[in-house]
């Protein structure tokens, strides 16, 4: 398949589309401007993604455009996919209980983002899903949490069974027991926002993997992040982008203080 990313050229008025079944982001390069059109749609498309070209757009997509207006544009613009810019909230069809001294791994996928970058710069133009989950709060109560992106989805205990498409990413869960009681898991909250991104020879892509850990001696349990380069056994991994956020030992703690529910 043809990388739908990266450096792609425009001509002067040029238009192209990325589009998943009905869901369409449009751009067109102007002398002075960069118009975005963004066409949604209520329900996730598991199409292929197409990029297509087109000279105009008035016929194809009927709401207004955003407008990033530049002294001059440029031939080029970075399009880039990201990780969602909210933790998600993966759950799975049923609770989760994990033995006692067990260790499993998940592996779950969320849908991405599309960025443009105009004249290398550091802040997109433009920051749009491909498809945009349903708000929710994940938190003890109302005063402490935050808020996510939530939906029911696969969490599968084996690779095989997972859906591959081409705007999502996987990401891996190692999760350890090492309590003496069983551990019941009904949501976990997956901070995307902290997890670079990868894509591999078929053009799959990949997230960093989140390890979680039940200790005998600790009320919460805890969480850190492996670089998915230095963990996987997978040699073709490339970094696509990186993660949105990086954050100090207190600021990465209190996003996760309401990490599994």
């Amino acid at each position: 398949m043809e990388n739908w990313w990266g450096e792609i050229s425009f001509e002067l008025n040029e238009a192209k589309t990325w589009c998943i079944g009905q869901r369409r982001i449009c751009v067109q390069r102007k002398s002075a401007e960069w118009l975005v059109w963004n066409e949604e749609t209520e329900d996730e498309s598991f199409e292929e993604l197409v990029l297509e070209e087109a000279v105009a757009t008035d016929s194809t997509i009927n709401n207004l455009p955003q407008r990033y207006l530049v002294k001059n544009t440029q031939k080029c613009l970075t399009v880039k996919p990201l990780l969602a810019n909210r933790s998600f909230i993966i759950r799975p069809n049923s609770t989760l209980n994990i033995l006692p001294g067990e260790q499993i791994e998940l592996y779950v996928s969320s849908p991405l983002w599309l960025a443009f970058y105009d004249h290398g710069g550091s802040l997109p133009i433009s920051d749009l899903p491909f498809w945009r989950p349903s708000d929710s709060w994940f938190g003890p109560n109302t005063m402490v949490g935050e808020l996510c992106y939530s939906k029911y989805t696969e969490a599968k205990v084996t690779l095989d069974n997972i859906s591959i498409h081409s705007h999502r990413a996987i990401t891996t869960i190692s999760i350890s027991n090492e309590h003496d009681e069983l551990l019941a898991i009904e949501r976990i909250s997956l901070p995307t926002p902290f997890l670079n991104l990868y894509v591999d020879a078929t053009h799959q892509f990949w997230t960093d993997k989140v390890n979680l850990i039940h200790h005998l001696d600790g009320y919460r349990p805890s969480f850190d992040i492996k670089n998915l380069i230095k963990e996987s056994a997978k040699t073709d991994l490339t970094l696509v982008s990186a993660a949105r956020e990086v954050a100090d030992a207190n600021t990465f703690m209190r996003s996760i203080k309401s990490l599994v529910a």
